[in-house]
């Protein structure tokens, strides 16, 4: 249908809304056939972003009206910051662009740090992929053993970079818990760049894998002892990881639990896919539609399942109400955590 056939079609979508459902879902399906959608990816390739970006786009296009293609795009830098203002400043605002997007940043930007060029609420939420809960983890041959290890030695660990929780939370359980987490930045590309980094004896341990990916990627070091998960950071304990201490239980300070919660809210958004503001009402619906169908089609839940994808989702309500909770924190607490994060 050409350029005028659209429009027409698009204009009788909006005239008979009330009456015309099928209209609006035929206007949909009509402006993506034959277009690309780019799903911008705040990682390199190879991580858990990765696994669950692929895992995405292999399934997702197939229940948009218009079945469009959909392809990746890494943009790995400042702890996933980059990749988030790509998505709000720079993509395509008809329903062409998003991103799968490191929910640290969206602490960040509630807490004010001035490198994030977005408001958290104008996004549109798409929907979120799985609730996920942090870990942090040593290699066998360090002798660390337990969470007192980690007040009683320095530890090293790597760490992406500024605004990733793998350098975010080590600096917020130093100052709240007592821990001596010494991170060493620029162990960007995804878990395994760390995780070969304690294999060869470069870093001792390391904060910011999520359980997913612990559980996708690395099945074989944990189960022989080579990798020890020694701590998690959440709002309550993994079930898989129920012998594990949480970081929330160690905190006896009121303030010091409530800046801890405040850090570990963003977990919530595990692996969130978002769009830019504005994009056109019908189509955030149609995507808003079409993500919540993939979560639960039996193709992409056996493949999820193969490769090890959790999938704790939720849709693009719970993920407004959780931005707007964060937004919405205290002014004291939010100030605590910009000086746990060393926000200017």
């Amino acid at each position: 249908m050409g350029r005028t056939g659209v429009g027409a079609r698009a204009l009788a979508c909006a005239i008979a809304a009330f009456a015309s459902a099928p209209a609006c879902a035929d206007a949909v399906g009509d402006f993506y056939a034959g277009k690309t959608i780019s799903l911008i990816v705040a990682s390199g390739p190879g991580g858990g972003y990765d696994l669950y970006a692929r895992t995405l786009v292999r399934h997702y296009p197939r229940l948009i009206p218009g079945a469009p293609t959909m392809v990746i795009q890494y943009v790995p830098g400042g702890g996933g910051i980059v990749a988030a203002n790509n998505v709000y400043g720079l993509a395509r605002r008809d329903g062409t662009g998003m991103g799968l997007l490191a929910s640290s940043t969206f602490l960040l930007a509630a807490v004010g740090d001035a490198n994030t060029k977005f408001d958290n609420l104008k996004f549109t939420f798409i929907g979120n992929m799985n609730e996920e809960v942090d870990t942090c983890s040593v290699w066998h041959t360090t002798g660390i053993k337990s969470v007192e290890d980690l007040k009683t030695r320095e530890v090293i660990i790597g760490a992406a970079g500024p605004g990733s929780n793998s350098l975010t939370f080590p600096l917020g359980m130093n100052s709240v818990l007592g821990f001596r987490f010494k991170a060493i930045p620029g162990y960007h590309g995804g878990a395994q760049i760390r995780t070969t980094a304690m294999e060869r004896g470069e870093l001792q341990g390391t904060c910011g894998i999520f359980v997913s990916t612990m559980n996708a990627q690395f099945p074989k070091q944990l189960a022989d002892g080579h990798l020890k998960v020694i701590l998690q950071m959440g709002l309550s304990r993994h079930p898989d990881y129920k012998d594990v201490p949480n970081a929330l239980e160690l905190a006896t300070d009121a303030n010091g639990r409530a800046a801890l919660e405040l850090l570990f809210a963003q977990l919530a958004l595990g692996r969130p896919i978002l769009g830019p503001p504005d994009i056109p009402a019908e189509r955030a619906a149609a995507l808003q539609k079409a993500f919540d169908a993939t979560m639960e089609d039996a193709q992409f839940r056996a493949e999820a399942e193969k490769t090890r994808v959790e999938l704790r989702w939720f849709g693009a309500a719970r993920m407004k109400d959780v931005m707007e909770r964060m937004e919405a924190a205290p002014k004291p607490v939010k100030e605590d955590v910009r000086k746990l994060l060393n926000v200017q």
